[in-house]
């Protein structure tokens, strides 16, 4: 070995010590191969990643397809990712969002979509059955947005996103991403109206 080069060591750190570690430090260890930052990150995001995926291709086993599809990308291009202004999450979302807007593009549009898994709070079954119609409206009314806003919604609301992290996720403004959400909402107002009337 040339004397003016130092050998290079990954060191691996435990689950544990990963779990209370930022998504920006573990995929950068990702990046030099480290299994347990990738279980980590993974074991983070797959549950919202598959739910923001099923909102696009429509059944559970295709959107945890989509899901894998990231998070191998996420493996693969882990080396890639740089800060420039936004998450990890904004990349991985991204990444989710190109995928499911390939497989829809493969297809026919899906119109029925299963329910995500909500959890149930009340005693009275009529309750859980008032949330789960409720909920359905919702799903259906969220179906008939178009593409861009339902992408919008999904990525602030249901995903919890700030409208700076959703803007990048689909490469707008700031302000087209709010256009967009005002929009949204106004429609799924009017639809929920028209479904209660």
């Amino acid at each position: 070995m040339p004397v003016d080069m130092e050998p290079v060591t990954i060191v691996h750190s435990s689950p544990e010590t990963w779990a209370a570690q930022e998504d920006s430090q573990l995929i950068v260890a990702v990046a030099r191969g480290d299994k347990d930052a990738f279980t980590e990150i993974v074991a983070r995001h797959l549950n919202a990643v598959i739910n923001f995926a099923l909102r696009y291709v429509g059944h559970r086993a295709e959107a945890e397809d989509v899901a894998q599809e990231a998070f191998i990308r996420i493996w693969k291009n882990a080396a890639k990712w740089e800060p420039r202004g936004f998450s990890f999450r904004s990349w991985l979302y991204r990444i989710t969002y190109n995928l499911c807007i390939d497989e829809l593009r493969k297809r026919k549009p899906i119109t029925d979509v299963e329910e995500e898994e909500l959890p149930h709070h009340g005693d009275q079954p009529e309750d859980d059955l008032y949330r789960d119609e409720q909920q359905q409206k919702v799903t259906i009314a969220l179906n008939e947005l178009p593409e861009r806003q339902r992408t919008a919604i999904t990525l602030c609301v249901y995903q919890g996103m700030s409208n700076r992290d959703a803007a990048q996720v689909m490469e707008v403004s700031i302000e087209a991403l709010e256009s967009l959400l005002s929009r949204a909402r106004r429609a799924l107002r009017n639809k929920m109206t028209e479904t209660e009337s």
